[in-house]
């Protein structure tokens, strides 16, 4: 099982999202919650991840790797481009 990290805030649908995506397809996730320091994790992320523009929300990172937001998530999903396995 791969390790899967997502950056979230609690008023982003689309973290929200995310997590109901993995919550029903029963993949273990951490997930670290920005609220407090949003905009501190935003330059941290887009840094870290050498990211062309500022990080959004929420950030998924599957085994280190910065795999992108929601949309990214679901497009590498259903053109079997990852794997959680």
């Amino acid at each position: 099982m791969k390790k899967v990290e997502i950056y979230t805030l609690d008023y982003c649908p689309y973290c929200q999202k995310t997590k109901i995506f993995l919550d029903e397809h029963k993949i273990p996730y951490t997930e670290i919650p920005c609220d407090d320091t949003e905009e501190e994790k935003r330059k941290e992320l887009t840094k870290k991840y050498n990211l062309p523009c500022l990080a959004t929300f929420p950030q998924i990172i599957i085994d280190d790797v910065n795999i992108g937001g929601y949309s990214d998530l679901m497009e590498k999903y259903n053109n079997n481009l990852i794997s959680f396995e």
